[in-house]
């Protein structure tokens, strides 16, 4: 397997011609982040406050250091339908960039979108899913639930998850109905009886806590094989702006450092817990290392996992046929990366 070490002598020279055009480029009056939204973000003045890496940059002051007071205003896009709502919008060149999952990374790039992946998110980054019943229910292990209904959304990260998890306890996706629904109007369905249990987050733990139902499993043990998630730019911006997306990456790329350091624990948790659920949950998810969950690396594990995704979104009808290997390295853009590692001295930072 070929690597990125032949793009890589192409570094200094792009960070170079960028460095040159930075200061003379136009700039954006904004640029728009699609986010995933869902049941576990808070709000304030009716607008979600994303927990994610573009809303930490901002809260950080990352974007106005880069970019100064009168840069480009920094907006995010929330989509309920996550991941494959992202896609369309992509493809629409209704954002300019897209943060999701790995599994509609992969249904949106292999259907031709016109985008790249600049960053990527590695599996200890997914958080834990858990698989909830009824708090009556007689069902004592995920075998019990073979031939039942479970709600998760398909073409996203938490349904490879649930597969796994099934996987890991001699189910397979044949052995239960999946019932097709997104976050809020899953619950609505588990609150009402319709489905016999429902996969998802943290905000599972609160109903939970609440006496509303019972964690039956959960994802946490589990190793997620080879699962990302991606960030990635539409072809439009890029071509219209690309000093921009440059210093977009670098930006991202220094807030995953700060996110990654140890130091930098009890203020990261503090933010997201008060833009989500009640600290002790967020504590929860987040043990273990933060460097790891944090890696936002291109490099040669990334070619695999998304070989992988690829594998499973055929094997269970998300694209109708794979791609080879060429296709897959064509999805991703590292130079933009590999300039802002070696401009921010981060070459070795992240294995």
């Amino acid at each position: 397997m070929q690597t990125f070490l032949a793009r890589s002598v192409l570094v200094p020279l792009v960070a170079l011609m960028l460095h040159g055009v930075v200061c003379a480029a136009a700039l954006p009056e904004r640029i728009l982040f699609g986010e995933v939204g869902g049941t576990n973000v808070t709000s304030s003045g009716g607008r979600p406050l994303s927990t994610g890496i573009v809303a930490l940059a901002q809260h950080l002051g990352f974007f106005e250091a880069e970019f100064g007071k009168d840069g480009p205003k920094i907006e995010q896009v929330f989509f309920v339908g996550t991941g494959p709502a992202q896609n369309e919008a992509l493809a629409q060149g209704s954002i300019d960039f897209g943060t999701y999952g790995g599994v509609p990374n992969v249904i949106g790039l292999a259907g031709g979108i016109p985008a790249h992946i600049v960053a990527t998110r590695r599996a200890s980054g997914a958080g834990t899913y858990y698989l909830a019943v009824q708090s009556a229910a007689p069902y004592q292990d995920v075998k019990d639930l073979k031939g039942k209904r479970i709600a998760v959304q398909k073409g996203t990260n938490p349904y490879r998850s649930l597969i796994q998890l099934l996987e890991a306890n001699g189910l397979e996706e044949k052995d239960i109905a999946v019932i097709n629904l997104q976050g809020p109007e899953a619950l609505v369905a588990f609150n009402a009886g319709a489905v016999d249990a429902v996969f998802g987050g943290l905000n599972l733990l609160i109903l939970r806590d609440q006496g509303r139902l019972r964690i039956l499993n959960g994802t946490r043990s589990l190793i997620h094989d080879n699962s990302q998630s991606g960030v990635l730019v539409s072809d439009r911006f890029e071509r219209a702006y690309p000093d921009v997306v440059a210093r977009v990456v670098k930006v991202l790329l220094r807030t995953s450092h700060w996110a990654s350091e140890e130091k930098n624990r009890e203020e990261l948790l503090k933010f997201i817990a008060e833009r989500s659920i009640a600290y002790k949950y967020i504590a929860e998810d987040y043990t273990g290392s933060l460097k790891a969950r944090f890696n936002p690396l291109i490099d040669e594990s990334s070619v695999v996992a998304y070989d992988e995704l690829v594998k499973f979104a055929v094997k269970h009808r998300l694209i109708r046929k794979g791609v080879d290997e060429k296709t897959i390295r064509s999805w991703f853009k590292p130079e933009y990366q590999q300039a802002a590692l070696k401009e921010l001295g981060l070459e070795n930072y992240w294995n």
